[in-house]
């Protein structure tokens, strides 16, 4: 009897599991408290990140509206020319490799042909960037390590200036960043999926390469990655840069050599040139990397002393034979350093390579401070995300000018002169793209580079000016300096509108002349200054 009444006590007291009603729900109870416990930092990472990644895309927007430098208006005017059926290398002069100009094709195509569609297109292309970088950091230090390496990335003025300036520099940066992120996934996975993650960067390094050629020093990190990590990885790699390599020499099968010569004997061409206002030698080159670095602040510059701690970090780290991983970053800086060294003539924006390579290294490095546990180590990586935010929060009060009053006047002039679909030729080639108006493909770059190391001649210009049928020419820019170009302009367009004082940032005021053929009441089109339905730039 006592056996059966124990019996009957055991099956009152336990469920069908044979676990106890109060030990399973309090079991339950702590099963949800640990599951909340794991998912509450991946959510503050990724409120954190989702605020990051807000606060870049805000910082860069804001120049979504500043008015457009000299190089925008030739990559503009040259994918409206082809837009309308110019091709590119034979008719459209190339001055980047042929995927810069397919980016900007496949972005009108979807977004439009305006100045802010084509920069809103360089924002998301921007993103994927910072959003690179993130993963690159996360894989060696961490979220802080990711958190750190985007905002570092994100904070020199430099990179927030050319992030949506429609120009091939910061898309190369951002398809490098996206390599070198696929590179160290990758490793990372076991199975088919790292040959096939291995595949997508060879050929996202290549897309790179094709947008710019100053993205070749990316090929060392992700060579790198591969060989040191998983060697089975490398035919995988090559397989992907040879496809998508492949595939360009396919599309642009017609045209091959006149892409060659306009995208690299150009460039070769330009090295040994003496260009007007860019350095001449190697120190001079030096001093021009160094004061763009540092925003002509020298060691008052935060950036070179956020570089100056990650390096240290990254030294110590080594020291102790960890983060090994992170060299191919520090070789990518010095590979683009040594390019930069090199390469001439050097501008501000070709510096953008060497900020993002050296950012990303750097945010890696002092986020790898955290694991020396002294607390003089923390309190440094503290000091070094202060100044960081502090850095982005300065740049914020720093407006972008507007379009200048000047462009806008000369872009209507010819919107009510000329007639729709007519050419113009200009050496400032934003005013022709904001009216609407088409312009030889020959003459949309007419810059310092291309005039000063002989690569387009008076007498070319001269000779296009007079095959062309032309509506207009605009002068205020490189060819208004060029006395043969002027006199052939007036002999042809003897009738002229003017305006002084025309700001075109980055350089200095300049005069913008408009020549016309007839005189203003025997053009086609509204007197100046009328409003004219068909005018406005590509929408």
């Amino acid at each position: 009897m006592d056996d059966d009444h124990r019996s009957t006590r055991l099956v009152r007291t336990t469920d069908s599991t044979g676990v106890h009603p109060q030990t399973a729900r309090s079991g339950w109870r702590f099963g949800s408290e640990l599951e909340g416990l794991r998912r509450r930092p991946f959510l503050i990472e990724s409120a954190l990140l989702l605020g990051l990644m807000g606060s870049c895309a805000v910082a860069f927007g804001r120049s979504l509206g500043a008015g457009p430098v000299y190089d925008e208006g030739v990559y503009l005017a040259s994918v409206d020319a082809l837009a309308h059926g110019q091709t590119l290398g034979s008719q459209v002069f190339a001055s980047q490799p042929p995927g810069f100009y397919l980016l900007l094709e496949a972005g009108r195509a979807v977004f439009g042909g305006s100045l802010v569609s084509m920069r809103l297109v360089m924002l998301l292309v921007a993103l994927v960037g910072v959003l690179s970088a993130y993963y690159i950091g996360r894989c060696l230090t961490g979220p802080p390590g990711g958190l750190i390496a985007t905002a570092l990335l994100a904070a020199p003025l430099l990179v927030e200036h050319e992030a949506v300036r429609v120009r091939a520099d910061f898309p190369s940066v951002a398809l490098s960043l996206l390599a070198i992120a696929l590179a160290f996934l990758a490793v990372r996975q076991p199975g088919v999926m790292g040959p096939v993650v291995a595949s997508l960067a060879g050929g996202t390094l290549v897309l790179a390469i094709s947008v710019k050629l100053l993205a070749v020093p990316a090929v060392v990190p992700v060579v790198v990655i591969v060989l040191r990590s998983a060697r089975r990885l490398a035919l995988p790699l090559t397989a992907g840069a040879v496809a998508v390599l492949a595939v360009l020499g396919g599309f642009f099968a017609g045209v091959i050599e006149p892409l060659w010569n306009d995208s690299i004997r150009f460039h070769l061409a330009a090295q040994s040139a003496l260009i007007r206002g860019r350095p001449r030698n190697l120190a001079g080159n030096f001093s021009f990397i160094v004061g763009t670095l540092t925003d002509s602040n020298g060691l008052r510059s935060p950036f070179a002393w956020l570089v100056v701690v990650g390096a240290v970090g990254m030294l110590l780290s080594w020291r102790r034979g960890r983060l090994l991983e992170a060299i191919p970053l520090w070789l990518w800086a010095a590979v683009s350093f040594a390019f930069l060294f090199w390469h001439r003539p050097l501008w501000d924006h070709d510096i953008v390579m060497l900020t993002a390579s050296l950012g990303v290294a750097s945010g890696v490095g002092i986020a790898a401070l955290l694991g020396e546990g002294r607390l003089a180590a923390r309190a440094a990586v503290v000091a070094c995300a202060v100044v960081i935010a502090a850095t982005i929060a300065y740049q914020f009060q720093r407006l972008p000018a507007g379009e200048s009053e000047g462009i806008e006047w000369a872009a209507t002039e010819l919107c009510s002169q000329t007639p729709r679909n007519s050419e113009v030729a200009s050496d400032l080639p934003i005013i022709p793209f904001l009216a609407d108006r088409r312009q030889p493909g020959l003459l949309v770059d007419t810059s310092t580079t291309r005039i000063g190391s002989g690569w387009l001649t008076q007498r070319t210009i001269v000779g296009s000016i007079g095959r062309s049928r032309l509506s207009a020419v605009v002068l205020g820019h490189n060819l208004a300096s060029e006395r043969q170009v002027v006199r052939a302009v007036r002999a042809r367009f003897p009738f002229s509108l003017s305006r002084a004082g025309v700001d075109i940032p980055g350089e200095k005021p300049t005069v913008v002349r408009i020549f016309f053929a007839t005189p203003r009441n025997a053009r086609t089109g509204r007197h100046a200054g009328g409003a004219a339905a068909d005018c406005g730039e590509p929408s």
